[in-house]
């Protein structure tokens, strides 16, 4: 069995054309057919059903069944050769979701988590989905990121740094302010600041709309907590909010749910990677300080 094999398979699942396949790869639609073919007699069992003009392509049982192994053979050849090639760079790669970011700016902390790490420091900002794939396909080191669910990984180290509740943020002279605690339900006819897609709170905030048939007028979305701040003020509106930021003119009340969502801060690092046990554990204690500065 060859690896040109599990590629050329892997590609017939997703794009069900030999012909398309051929053409990604770029070599002769019959170099496709013969390595499938070759593939199937390894193995002693059919894995597509096709015409005789290959047109027609789908999967039998075995070829189901193959499926599964095969992507995650070629997934965790990959993630081998990023960590070849990342054992011979001295820098530690650090990721820290978009949204995050915009509450605790890691480039203001350079020379404290070099210092932690012994050595220089690559930051990568990106989205919340994007900065995952990253540290699952061991192209990070370890990442910072929030989430609004619980995480396990038999492949990384986790930290739960802390968890927030989602709470509603309303300007001072607001008549909610004056309430403890609000029901979602009530909000009907009130004018929302939503954060974007990049943010876990967007996700938040249409799961919570959804399940109340809820169509919200939403005034604007905002990519920081600056404008988010500056809108609810200056509009006399409201939003959602992660209740870990002191914010002057901003009162935060609690949310009146049966399930209410909780905001998860974990802190990730590859299992047997460059960075130690020592370091990983530096690292929490240096946020966890951190944030406790943000909040008070």
């Amino acid at each position: 069995m060859k690896l040109q094999q599990l590629k050329y398979f892997n590609a017939l699942c997703r794009l069900k054309s030999f012909s398309k396949v051929a053409s990604t790869f770029k070599v002769s639609q019959p170099t496709v057919s013969y390595a499938i073919k070759s593939l199937e007699e390894d193995l002693g069992v059919q894995l597509f059903l096709r015409n005789q003009s290959h047109t027609d392509v789908s999967l039998t049982k075995e070829g189901e069944l193959f499926k599964k192994y095969s992507l995650n053979a070629l997934q965790q050849l990959d993630m081998g050769i990023t960590a070849v090639k990342n054992a011979h760079d001295g820098r530690i790669k650090i990721g820290l979701t978009a949204a995050l970011s915009r509450f605790f700016d890691l480039t203001k902390h350079i020379s404290s988590l070099e210092e932690i790490f012994g050595t220089e420091i690559g930051l990568l900002e990106d989205g919340s989905k994007e900065i995952t794939k990253k540290i699952i396909s061991n192209k990070l080191d370890i990442a910072l990121f929030g989430t609004s669910k619980e995480v396990f990984s038999s492949q990384h180290d986790l930290k739960k740094i802390a968890t927030f509740p989602f709470k509603l943020a309303v300007p001072k002279k607001h008549p909610l302010s004056k309430e403890s605690h609000v029901h979602l339900s009530q909000l009907e006819h009130e004018k929302f600041i939503l954060f974007n897609e990049h943010f876990i709170h967007n996700e938040v905030f249409w799961k919570f709309m959804n399940s109340y048939g809820i169509i919200p007028n939403i005034l604007a979305e905002v990519s920081d907590i600056q404008g988010f701040e500056n809108f609810i003020q200056q509009k006399n509106t409201i939003g959602l909010l992660v209740d870990f930021l002191k914010l002057d003119g901003i009162q935060l009340i609690d949310l009146d749910e049966p399930e209410p969502v909780q905001f998860y801060l974990y802190l990730a690092k590859q299992k047997n990677g460059k960075v130690t046990d020592e370091a990983f554990n530096e690292m929490e204690l240096y946020i966890k300080n951190q944030m406790y500065a943000l909040k008070n």
